[in-house]
């Protein structure tokens, strides 16, 4: 098999694409499916004269072209020029030149806009001397999932955010948090997705909101800085997760459940917290006693921290769980954000009535958005 490198303009492809000579749907090829969202970030990365991932192309014995991979950027290139749908402006970083075409469909482009858009270069392959079955190889191997967590997707930002964030992490790392003390590792950049979301909640000072990839990535995207105090509050809880975790010895954690740690301790602003609890809550999994039914808030706990970390009730549930054997434990002073009465009245439930769960007395008391109020 043979791929040879051919660089056309782009108005020579959509031309070509336009005549059959280049085909958009080979059997092989799904359904044309980018969303107009999806689209139009390919049309800002061409007006910016970004490079876009090569298109691979099979020549046929007709001298025709098949789009082995590549299929929807060719697609959405022939759509603007087709005028399917107009610029978006308002797509992040800012470009004073885009902004001014916004709203604008390829008809409506100045001659010297349109120029640009048509000598743009796309790079292609043209696959030629190849087996039946070397395309199709080809195409598998091109199309081998390599997802990006989503860490490792806003690591690529840049901005005072960011550095904040680096920041926080190395400070976590140097807390001795590590895949030995906690149970996992940052090589995918999941202490960092951690901290990420923390810093989202203490900036909001709230955590009943989902914390979704896009909400998160749009926050590290702004150029504005995160508040010295919102930097302080994260500082402090991850020291106070390290002193603890360090008494406890190994724990086994993951994203959710490290998650929530820090954001207990982030409750703290004047009081200490007992750096001994992790060690007590962690000992309830295996306590034969059922006092105060801190073993059912432990299990409610550990369940809903196999669910995913964006998860309200989840994120919410699991805070309240540790509020609940931390208050029922013995260790006192609460913090003030943390609602005494809802503790006292779930305890009451479970006493007053053998048929009613924890997690269902949760279901019935918490008001999510009340409980989530952080200092």
């Amino acid at each position: 098999m043979k791929l040879t490198p051919w660089e056309p303009d782009l108005k020579t492809v959509v031309e070509r694409i336009e005549s059959g000579d280049i085909d958009l749907q080979p059997d092989f090829q799904r359904q044309e499916i980018w969303s107009p969202a999806k689209k139009r970030r390919l049309i800002d990365t061409v007006l910016r004269g970004w490079s876009i991932p090569p298109v691979f192309l099979v020549v046929t014995k007709d001298g025709r072209m098949e789009v082995l991979d590549g299929q929807q950027r060719l697609a959405a290139l022939r759509d603007f020029v087709r005028n399917d749908f107009s610029i978006d402006g308002s797509i992040t970083p800012p470009d004073d030149r885009i902004q001014s075409l916004d709203g604008k469909y390829y008809r409506r482009l100045d001659p010297a806009d349109k120029r640009l858009l048509d000598q743009y270069t796309l790079r292609c392959f043209r696959i030629t001397d190849y087996l039946p079955d070397e395309p199709s190889e080809l195409f598998y191997r091109l199309n081998q999932p390599s997802m990006l967590t989503a860490g490792e997707q806003r690591n690529a930002f840049y901005g005072p955010a960011r550095e904040q964030l680096k920041n926080l992490v190395r400070f976590f790392e140097s807390g001795d948090n590590n895949k030995k003390t906690i149970g996992f590792s940052n090589a995918r950049l999941a202490y960092d997705d951690i901290v990420a979301r923390l810093l989202l909640f203490l900036e909001a000072k709230t955590f009943a909101t989902k914390s979704t990839e896009a909400l998160v990535s749009q926050r590290f995207k702004d150029r504005s800085e995160f508040s010295g105090d919102v930097l302080a509050q994260a500082q402090k809880s991850i020291d106070h997760f390290s002193r603890s975790r360090k008494e406890a010895l190994a724990v086994r954690l993951n994203k959710a459940s490290t998650l929530s740690w820090l954001l207990f301790f982030a409750r703290f602003e004047n009081d200490e917290p007992s750096h001994e609890y992790m060690t007590s809550f962690v000992q309830s999994a295996s306590t034969t006693s059922a006092r105060n039914f801190v073993p059912q808030a432990y299990a409610v706990f550990q369940d809903r921290a196999s669910l995913r970390v964006t998860d309200v009730s989840s994120v919410v549930y699991r805070d309240a769980a540790l509020w609940f054997a931390y208050y029922f434990s013995g260790h006192l002073p609460l913090p003030e954000t943390v609602d005494r009465q809802t503790l006292i009245a779930i305890r009451d439930d479970l006493q007053s009535r053998e048929d009613t769960t924890f997690e269902h007395s949760l279901a019935q008391r918490l008001n999510l958005e009340r409980w989530s109020k952080l200092p």
